[in-house]
């Protein structure tokens, strides 16, 4: 039987979520370091991870990625430590990386290569830390092994893009829109058939989602305004009214019940009432606003999400 690990791993996700733009629609590997037997100081690993990082970046997966569960993880190991007499005595230290492409969610691995580096340093951490420096980001292995990552996570996707609209339906039905957009939005545009599937099934998804919420807001308006027909009620109905997407359904009855409330506040109190519903001011540019809003709705859910992810891992 396979020894399954649950490996807590924090991937940085605090400063991830503290950015204001994610990539999105993109393959976005997200580096991370294996270190169970606690070997690596917290320098070092900060510089494999920065390694990973323009690994990825190199060969264009490399960002904030609104989907933790595709990684580079780097899994290192000591295989010799050696005394060089001083003065000053020095520590020569051999590592063994093994960097992995793999789905940290569904413990599947992609793709694997290693190398082998060498440090020395007035102690054993700065030892570490010299090995990792002497890692060169141009080895070819490392191309290969994103290449090979990135086919296999477009597989992914081939083989698994009707389980990932039938989930995002059951999530819509539960009025879970939210989360419903985030799964669709995860499919990078790379993955081109499954990606034009989902961005065809997110368009409904995001018309229910504002179609209920702007009748919530519309209906409570309504109450505020039937309630209070007055400035103060016409301040709070306006203050709801405010929250209907100009998209959705409940768009032309919101701009009736404004008009209805400007004509009255205008006759019984005899001032204009500063009121606009907020509108899509270019319509040429509408497809583009509607995608930038779902896509701001994935990565508002993704935000809200804990910021430690825990990851289910088999040895790799």
């Amino acid at each position: 039987m396979k020894k399954i690990i649950f490996l807590l791993i924090c991937v940085g996700a605090i400063q991830v979520k503290a950015q204001t733009t994610l990539d999105a629609n993109r393959i976005v590997l997200n580096s991370i370091v294996i270190d169970k037997e606690n070997i690596i100081p917290a320098e070092a690993e900060n510089q494999i991870k920065s390694k990973l990082e323009h690994i990825t970046t190199n060969n264009g997966v490399g960002g904030n990625s609104i989907n933790p569960r595709f990684v580079i993880a780097a899994k290192i190991s000591i295989t010799s430590k050696d005394i060089i007499p001083g003065p000053p005595q020095m520590i020569s230290i051999n590592l063994d990386i093994i960097l992995h492409v793999g789905d940290a969610l569904d413990n599947q691995l992609y793709s694997t290569t290693s190398i082998s580096t060498k440090g020395v340093g007035t102690n054993e951490n700065k030892a570490i830390i010299n090995a990792i420096q002497q890692i060169s980001l141009q080895n070819k292995n490392f191309t290969d092994l994103v290449n090979t990552g990135k086919a296999k996570i477009e597989k992914y996707y081939l083989e698994k893009c009707d389980f990932i609209i039938q989930k995002s339906k059951t999530l819509s039905q539960q009025q879970k829109y939210d989360e419903a957009i985030y799964e669709l939005m995860q499919v990078p545009e790379v993955c081109k058939s499954c990606y034009e599937k989902c961005m065809t099934s997110v368009q409904a998804v995001f018309q229910d989602k504002i179609d209920k919420e702007s009748l919530i807001f519309l209906n409570k308006a309504k109450n505020t305004w039937n309630a209070n027909p007055n400035s103060k009620g016409a301040q709070v109905a306006g203050d709801l009214l405010s929250n209907i997407d100009p998209l959705s359904a409940a768009y032309k009855e919101a701009l009736s019940l404004s008009a209805g409330i400007r004509k009255k506040i205008e006759i019984d109190e005899k001032r204009d009432w500063e009121f606009s519903l907020k509108r899509y001011t270019d319509d040429v540019r509408l497809e583009q606003q509607r995608t930038d809003a779902i896509r701001q709705v994935a990565v508002a859910y993704y935000q809200n999400q804990p910021n430690t992810i825990i990851y289910n891992r088999i040895i790799w």
